[in-house]
């Protein structure tokens, strides 16, 4: 027990750090290639010459996904360098070049890699390969997200768990996250900037389910999108750099005409949670829209990345409007409730959603914030249970 507590410090500390790395590389390729006004057509040759380079780098790995890398991080399965290297640069372009996705999955291709070199050399068995595995996981997304809890629901959400030692790990990882980000730029991982909720009582009650549902039908138009476009892309080419080209020439053309569709969504989150009382509902619904269907067209696409952060921007806006259109709802308790049903629909993992969004959100908003994850839940049961992340 003591090695595996040892393995689980060290090592989520490691992932910890890593997390932050592999974020100021993302973010710090984002800011070199946008740098100054990006117009129309500036913003389409960007997009494509990213979509080129992730079709260079997808005909060895096509279907690698945020999934995918999960259960390789779970089972603690040795992974090549090359693959590795490629699913990290994968990861880099994806969100350098302005993929409307989260950097997740760049990040697990490090850290997956990093347990495996690790559980070569000191795993006795099969079992103590896959806690490494699963240790690592859980200091990486504890620490991105902020959220240790999260980080470990994600890690393995089998009722035999090592749950201590995976909350232990996740909390390792956001140590290591936030000392790697005192002396980088980039500083800590995702947050979740949200308008401040009031106490809640019950008079918030039908505002928290309107606000829920409209949250909850964004994150099923993200579910519809992602599925159509695979199937699409799918039956116009079996080449996955074609449908890799295909995918982000409509993406290329649908962030030249709307500049917010790129990026995970994290600085319109920041807006909205200052300005959303005083936008248009319309354009909040629409924005919040159009962000779900464009992140289900990159996933499709081969771009590689995580979708809550874009889900939750997409859910906060659908919140929004909501408050805005309907007086006397209150922003905060709208746009919580609306953010956790579109990130449950949209990644069905009820449970997880909850406790990563109680801790990666700014704003403490723990009932609203259940009702949408209850919400979400009801409304995923009549979708399809497959997920392409």
């Amino acid at each position: 027990m003591h090695r595996s507590i040892i393995t689980s410090i060290l090592l989520g500390l490691a992932a910890g750090a890593v997390a932050a790395l592999m974020l100021t590389l993302m973010h710090g390729l984002e800011a070199l290639i946008w740098r100054g006004e990006a117009g129309p057509l500036r913003i389409a040759v960007t997009i494509m010459a990213g979509g080129v380079l992730i079709a260079m780098m997808r005909w060895r790995l096509p279907g690698a996904n945020f999934d995918s890398q999960l259960q390789d991080g779970r089972e603690g399965l040795p992974q090549p360098l090359s693959k590795a290297a490629t699913l990290a640069g994968l990861g880099i372009v994806s969100v350098g070049f302005g993929g409307a996705i989260g950097p997740e999955a760049g990040i697990l291709a490090v850290v997956t890699e990093l347990s495996a070199l690790i559980s070569a050399r000191i795993a006795r068995d099969v079992a103590e390969a896959r806690l490494i595995g699963q240790i690592g996981v859980a200091g990486a997304l504890g620490g991105l997200y902020g959220s240790p809890p999260g980080g470990a629901g994600f890690a393995n959400d089998a009722p035999d768990a090592p749950w201590p030692l995976l909350v232990l790990a996740a909390v390792a990882g956001l140590a290591g996250l936030l000392l790697a980000g005192a002396v980088l730029p980039e500083g800590p991982g995702l947050q979740l900037p949200l308008p401040p909720a009031p106490r809640f009582d019950l008079p918030y009650l039908l505002p928290a389910l309107v606000a829920g549902l409209a949250g909850a039908v964004i994150g099923a138009a993200y579910v519809g999108g992602l599925l159509g476009f695979h199937r699409l892309l799918g039956a116009v080419s079996g080449d996955v750099r074609v449908q890799v080209l295909l995918g982000t020439a409509l993406f290329a053309a649908l962030a030249a005409a709307f500049p917010f569709l790129r990026f995970n969504g994290q600085h319109e989150l920041a807006q909205l949670a200052e300005q959303g009382g005083t936008i248009d509902a319309g354009y909040l619904a629409g924005v919040g829209l159009m962000k779900a269907i464009v992140l289900g067209l990159c996933l499709a696409a081969h771009w590689l990345g995580g979708p809550i952060m874009p889900l939750a921007m997409a859910g906060a806006a659908a919140g929004a409007a909501v408050a805005v259109a309907i007086p006397g709802i209150d922003i905060g308790v709208a746009t919580a409730a609306g953010v956790a049903a579109c990130c449950t629909v949209g990644m069905n993992k009820p449970l997880v959603v909850l406790l990563v969004l109680a801790f990666m959100a700014t704003t403490l908003a723990l009932i609203p914030m259940t009702i949408g994850v209850l919400i979400g839940w009801l409304v995923a049961q009549i979708l399809p249970d497959e997920r392409l992340h």
